[in-house]
C-alpha cells in the first residue's frame, strides 16, 4: 500500500476518533482501537465522505474495518476527485 494513502487513512481515522495519529498505527483496526465503536465508525465514514467529496456505497461502508480498508478507498479514487 502506498505510504501516502496509508498516512491519509491514519489521519482520517485519528481525526474522526479524536485520538492522536500515533495511536492509529498502520495495522490499526476496529479490534485494536477502543474508540472505534458504532459512533466512531459513523464519524470515520463521514470523514471519508468529506475527503472523497461523495457518499460511500453501502458495500464500501460495510467493508471498512481497518486503516488498510480506508487507504484502499483513497487509492481507488479518480484523480479528479
Amino acid at each position: 500500500m502506498p505510504e501516502a494513502a496509508e498516512l491519509k487513512a491514519r489521519k482520517t481515522i485519528s481525526d474522526a476518533l479524536k485520538c492522536s495519529l500515533d495511536a492509529v498505527g498502520p495495522d490499526a483496526d476496529v479490534q485494536t482501537l477502543p474508540q472505534w465503536d458504532s459512533i466512531g465508525h459513523i464519524n470515520i465514514i463521514l470523514e471519508i465522505e468529506t475527503e472523497l467529496g461523495r457518499k460511500l456505497l453501502p458495500e464500501e461502508i460495510a467493508g471498512i474495518s481497518s486503516v488498510a480498508d480506508v487507504a484502499r478507498l483513497y487509492m481507488h479514487q479518480p484523480a479528479s476527485a
